[in-house]
């Protein structure tokens, strides 16, 4: 159903300014008049523009299970465990490889291993930085995996079977470290590969003159490695690194017959392959959660629907009123406002600080919608005040206009989902007397008739 509030031509005028009067919040801020006095003075009584604001309860949304996201050679690289009362577990890993500080690098005759480093700086954590994390360090056995190739977070890895660290840590993005010389370094932490075995501090050392005379050779000879952290049963926590800095880096400590205190690095950079890995186990989530997006009851998303970054959970909204309006009224939208308040239940983690709204096409895929392209400030998405607003004025005019523009509905995710492992709980459109308490979409329009 939509509610219309309509102008009656000359008898009215004055009845209709009233009503515009109480829905000025909603209008357009370039609208300098009030509508309902458009031409007033100057047009004729049977010509008068007739606005109408209609408040949609054709409204409705659900959740689904996401596949995938593309993770490869992101901003930052994640991992970690959370813990979540209503959306479950969320484990988070990365690979890398990494390429030569010099290529044909000679190690020297006779040498010998002090130990094998990985220096990772902090980009940020998220979640209780008081859990405790524990990675543990494989080495890639997957030969397919290249700079200028694309991955997603569901790529099965293949790896060996050696784990060449434990390492425990609470992240500290915040807390400089002093090294040796009692300098004082970024937030950083140092993963020492040799504290279970050698093996793989050997197999670099012993890497003859042509397996490392350039880096292409070397990922051949040794493709690089993997972390992933063990599950925890406390709130958990997210370490952010920024694998690009140059700092990031993997050094190994030797000594050869003619020198000792001898060090190398194989650095990490943009031309390096990097993939995050994203998994979530919904076994301990909500039972609410569980009935929706695991079973598949849409009907619950009247109350309440879900979303989650790391390509866990989207949603689905559907407006199918608008495409209705094309057999009652030729209208022009002035604009259309769709608010999306949290719901009414206590979110475990902070919620996403941007959601995104795009257009669902016809294999699944999703389309920017036209407002988007007027700039994050018009088209919104932020979250403020417990609610998060679009304006989608162009798409809503596109589907009363257009007789082929096809209503697929609209998918609402985390915005940067890639990066951002933030989860947020909507309401949907329940039956309530408080009408800022529920989804909404508002339609400012113009009767061409």
């Amino acid at each position: 159903m939509i509610k219309l509030f309509r102008a009656r031509k000359a008898r009215s005028v004055v009845h209709l300014s009233a009503i515009l009067l109480s829905l000025a919040t909603i209008f357009l801020a370039s609208c300098a008049k009030d509508p309902g006095k458009i031409g007033l003075n100057l047009q004729p009584e049977d010509s008068k523009l007739k606005v109408f604001y209609a408040d949609s309860t054709g409204l409705m949304a659900y959740s689904q299970l996401e596949d995938s996201v593309r993770s490869d050679e992101l901003t930052r690289n994640a991992i970690g465990y959370l813990n979540d009362p209503v959306f479950g577990a969320t484990k988070a890993s990365f690979c890398t490889q990494f390429q030569l500080s010099t290529n044909g690098h000679d190690f020297g005759e006779d040498r010998e291993l002090d130990s094998l480093v990985l220096f990772l700086y902090y980009s940020g954590a998220y979640a209780d930085t008081n859990s405790t994390l524990t990675i543990n360090t494989f080495e890639i056995d997957d030969k397919e995996i290249h700079r200028d190739s694309v991955y997603y977070s569901n790529k099965e890895l293949k790896t060996f079977d050696i784990n060449y660290s434990t390492f425990s840590f609470q992240p500290r993005p915040n807390d400089s470290v002093i090294d040796n010389n009692d300098d004082t370094l970024a937030p950083h932490i140092r993963i020492n590969l040799t504290n279970l075995n050698t093996e793989l501090g050997l197999k670099l050392l012993n890497a003859t003159e042509e397996e490392m005379e350039d880096t292409e050779t070397f990922n051949a000879f040794f493709n690089g490695l993997f972390l992933t952290p063990e599950s925890i049963t406390s709130t958990g926590t997210l370490a952010y690194f920024d694998l690009t800095r140059a700092a990031s880096k993997m050094t190994i400590y030797y000594k050869n017959a003619t020198q000792d205190s001898l060090q190398y690095d194989y650095l990490i950079s943009t031309s390096t392959a990097r993939i995050n890995f994203y998994e979530h186990d919904y076994t301990n989530a909500s039972s609410e959660f569980k009935q929706q997006v695991i079973q598949g009851d849409t009907a619950l998303g009247k109350l309440m629907y879900y979303t989650q970054g790391y390509a866990g959970v989207r949603s689905l909204i559907r407006m199918p009123q608008p495409e209705n309006w094309r057999r009652l009224v030729n209208v022009a939208v002035n604009e259309a406002k769709l608010t999306l308040p949290l719901a009414d239940i206590t979110q475990f983690y902070d919620a996403p600080v941007r959601l995104a709204l795009v257009e669902k096409m016809e294999d699944g895929s999703y389309d920017f919608l036209p407002d988007q392209y007027e700039g994050e400030d018009y088209f919104g998405g932020d979250y403020k005040s417990g609610r998060y607003m679009f304006r989608i004025t162009r798409y809503i005019q596109n589907l009363i206009k257009d007789s082929t523009y096809v209503n697929r509905g609209l998918y609402l995710f985390v915005n940067s989902e890639s990066v951002n492992p933030e989860s947020v709980i909507l309401s949907g459109f329940q039956p309530s007397s408080d009408t800022t308490a529920r989804m909404k979409l508002e339609i400012i329009y113009t009767d061409l008739d």
